[in-house]
């Protein structure tokens, strides 16, 4: 009986030492700081309208010369990098080699490694490229000098720099929806312009290359979606015409 009141005892101390532990020390870079919960990244309100996991999925079809592919993003793993625990998300895109006259394919594979900091703020701290023309390894450690690792701003203003590149408006009016862009200019595997449109609460929404071609969730230029209007403009617009003749 005594052995057993000492075993349970045992077990008692080492559950109370699980559970007191202390939490993991904050960690700063660049000189934001990233807690416990740095892969939580639907706490940014750009990003995800829940709580994703394992279950992150992202799908884009493409639209001008890449019309016809598509560019996917998914959850791939957890990874602790210097302290911090990552998200890695796995990104796969399909694109012509020469635009739409093209029948060759270029397969690209891009893993990013995103962290969320205490304000809310997702950064970029590693990723690793590979496509037909090689592959590519960055790390936070890399970043040049006045360069920063922030990608997605929780309060993005217009001309804030973010990584390799800076937020373009802060808010753009199409439609129904609502776009924040994002303008990567100097990616360390990319040598053209990358813009992103984020809708609040649900994440990117398209990516354009150059302004040319892209991914949409609709498989069409953002920028060409029409203005939200009345229903009576509409019509006017639609059949409404000026007339003149003679006697």
């Amino acid at each position: 009986m005594n052995g057993m009141i000492k075993l349970s005892a045992g077990i008692l101390f080492l559950v109370l030492v699980v559970f007191i532990s202390p939490a993991s020390a904050d960690t700063t870079i660049d000189g934001y700081t990233f807690s416990d919960d740095s892969t939580e990244l639907d706490q940014n309100p750009y990003f995800s309208t829940y709580e994703r996991g394992v279950d992150f999925q992202i799908s884009l079809y493409g639209y001008g010369g890449f019309a016809g592919y598509t560019l996917s993003q998914e959850f791939h793993q957890y990874y602790t990098l210097d302290g911090i625990e990552c998200a890695v998300i796995r990104e796969h895109i399909d694109i012509p080699a020469s635009g739409d006259s093209s029948s060759s394919v270029d397969v690209h594979d891009v893993y990013l490694y995103y962290a969320k900091d205490a304000q809310d703020n997702i950064h970029i701290l590693q990723l690793a490229y590979s496509g037909d023309e090689g592959a590519i390894g960055w790390i936070y450690t890399d970043l040049p000098e006045g360069k920063t690792t922030l990608k997605y701003p929780k309060d993005p203003t217009s001309g804030q720099d973010i990584f390799f590149g800076s937020v373009g408006f802060e808010i753009i009016p199409l439609g129904k929806a609502y776009f924040t862009t994002l303008k990567f200019d100097s990616l360390p595997y990319e040598s053209g312009i990358i813009t992103e449109y984020l809708t609040y609460g649900s994440g990117v929404f398209s990516m354009s290359y150059d302004g040319l071609s892209g991914y949409s969730v609709t498989g069409f230029p953002p920028e060409l979606l029409e203005e939200d209007e009345s229903g009576w403009e509409e019509w006017l617009d639609d059949h409404c015409f000026i007339t003149a003749c003679s006697h």
